[in-house]
């Protein structure tokens, strides 16, 4: 059971966060409503952050490490509780954003270096520890996805829920996946390498966001990325 849960309304998805930290239950109070307002949701998802798991009786026990979940889904995993804190919260900022025309919103972990992003696959979250980003000179953000715009190679990220900060916006310079390369030296083709990056178009965070692509826009953005900046295979430190 969590210390904390409050429900947030988005459109017709009532959003359930569950968390032990008190401080982004103080941060995210002023938007909560009462089960009792749920009436005119019809989907729901749940977030859990833990940020402060309990350190086990026994020492050679692993260590719990702080975690945010979508659902089930890892989305940060680190022992810097404020970076997953502030992960979460650009996550939620996210969930009132729409995919404009001829963007694509493409999963995996944001990393800032040099005024740019970095986009580990999201297998990142539990293959590279957190100071050993930052030992790289990376600054790793715990969100799920980002926007990117192919024709510019802008990528976008959320700013947190309820903040008046503005959404980090900056160059994408490589993506990366967690597949290793393949083992003849024959190039792939531009369909075979759009089939084999497909799952990391994003899913929607929530049911507002479920809209039927009938004229394959995301798609085509996909297509134009891989043009433009195809993805490597591997990541920071593997």
């Amino acid at each position: 059971m969590w210390p904390h849960h409050l429900t947030i309304a988005a459109g017709r998805t009532a959003i359930g966060i569950g968390t032990d930290d008190e401080a982004l239950a103080s941060l995210l109070q002023p938007w909560c409503i009462a089960l009792d307002q749920l009436h005119g949701t019809t989907h729901r998802v749940d977030f859990g952050a833990e940020l402060h798991p309990p350190r086990l009786a026994l020492r050679t026990a692993p260590r719990a490490v702080p975690t945010v979940q979508h659902g089930s889904r890892v989305v940060g995993r680190s022992t810097d509780a404020a970076a997953l804190r502030e992960g979460l919260l650009r996550t939620l900022g996210a969930l009132a954003a729409d995919t404009p025309p001829g963007h694509l919103r493409l999963s995996g972990l944001p990393l800032l270096r040099d005024g740019g992003i970095e986009l580990a696959a999201p297998e990142a979250v539990d293959r590279v520890a957190h100071r050993g980003l930052l030992a790289r000179g990376y600054t790793p953000l715990y969100v799920p996805s980002v926007l990117v715009d192919p024709a510019t190679l802008l990528a976008r990220i959320e700013a947190p829920f309820g903040s008046d900060e503005e959404p980090v916006l900056a160059p994408l310079r490589r993506w990366w996946t967690a597949a290793p390369p393949p083992d003849d030296s024959a190039p792939l083709s531009l369909a075979h390498i759009v089939a084999a990056v497909a799952h990391r178009i994003a899913p929607p965070l929530h049911a507002d966001q479920m809209m039927v692509d009938a004229q394959g826009s995301t798609l085509t953005a996909l297509v134009q990325l891989v043009e433009q900046l195809p993805p490597e295979s591997g990541g920071p430190g593997w």
